[in-house]
């Protein structure tokens, strides 16, 4: 039988964070540290995915220059398919700069992308071959909205399960639209509130919000929420899953990471709830590195961490 494989389509960054050694003030230089790593939602997400055993292609583009091969060099070296990769002199790989606070929470960011409008409908129609063996699509929704609608339709026509990760609160309004041709969907609250169209300010309004998404056709919804853990939503279940405590060095990379768990284990045949566990392993290990893919990251350390996590009502 052919192992499951993921292909993901979306941003290849090369990430620069700084944290603050103490409270963070604005409009001012703030001592810190410095760190950089091989970034970019769809690129880490696809990693990760490569580090829990799966197949993983990334149809992405990147720069001629210093970082675009860092980001080659990483992303091959962890597994990830990454021979379809546009490489381009018309622009520098995407970047992404962030401040973080001293508990490792994001302050501000700036994200300069150019190299994203590259994923265009004629790049995907030259490697429409890859859908054909596809498990599991997923959109990172920075791309072009033509890409997206490309995207949508392939999967639809092999009847593959596609997953948006919304990426900003302005993508995801953005979105809407297509909300009744996703599988899954994996919004944090703010991001949520653009889909839904009202406050996510209680845990029954969170609830509530998964339940319109799902009555807009989505089979998996997935609504983190930070500390308060994550929402998870089915035309059966809706459900809060407990955060497991730890301390955290880096919130980047998090959501992304929680996103390829829990994709890995719709790909293995668990349940949401289940799969969701195994989302919330994985970023509980990236929250506790600097790099934007924890490399501590592998099936059988994730499946031990997630048999530990319980619905919290």
């Amino acid at each position: 039988m052919l192992q499951p494989h993921a292909l993901v389509i979306g941003a290849s960054n090369y990430d620069l964070k700084g944290r603050t050694h103490a409270n963070h003030i604005p409009k001012t230089s703030n001592p810190g540290t410095i760190r950089d790593s091989a970034g970019g939602v769809a690129r880490n997400i696809a990693e990760n995915l490569a580090r829990l055993g799966d197949r993983a292609t990334l149809l992405s583009a990147v720069g001629n220059d210093t970082f675009g091969h860092k980001i080659l060099e990483t992303t091959g070296a962890a597994g990830v398919d990454i021979s379809r990769i546009k490489i381009t002199n018309e622009c520098n790989t995407g970047t992404f700069l962030a401040i973080l606070n001293h508990y490792g929470d994001l302050v501000s960011a700036i994200a300069d992308l150019d190299a994203i409008s590259l994923i265009t409908v004629d790049y995907l129609e030259k490697n429409k071959e890859v859908f054909d063996t596809a498990s599991f699509v997923i959109l990172d929704a920075d791309i072009p909205p033509e890409s997206i609608e490309y995207s949508i339709a392939k999967c639809a026509e092999r009847d593959i399960p596609i997953c948006i990760e919304p990426v900003s609160v302005t993508r995801a309004k953005q979105i809407v639209p297509y909300l009744s041709s996703l599988a899954m969907i994996t919004p944090n609250r703010e991001e949520a509130e653009a889909l839904v169209n009202f406050s996510l300010n209680s845990g029954e309004a969170v609830k509530e919000a998964g339940r319109v998404l799902v009555n807009k056709g989505i089979k998996w919804v997935i609504i983190t929420l930070g500390p308060e853990g994550v929402l998870y939503a089915t035309a059966d279940d809706n459900e809060f899953l407990p955060s497991i405590s730890t301390v955290v060095t880096d919130t980047v990379g998090a959501g992304d990471a929680l996103t390829s768990g829990t994709i890995n284990g719709l790909m293995s045949g668990l349940s949401l709830g289940d799969a969701v566990r195994r989302g919330i392993a994985c970023a509980n290990l990236t929250l506790q590195t600097r790099l934007s893919v924890s490399p501590d990251i592998t099936l059988e350390k994730v499946k031990a961490m997630a048999s530990s996590i319980f619905i919290s009502r």
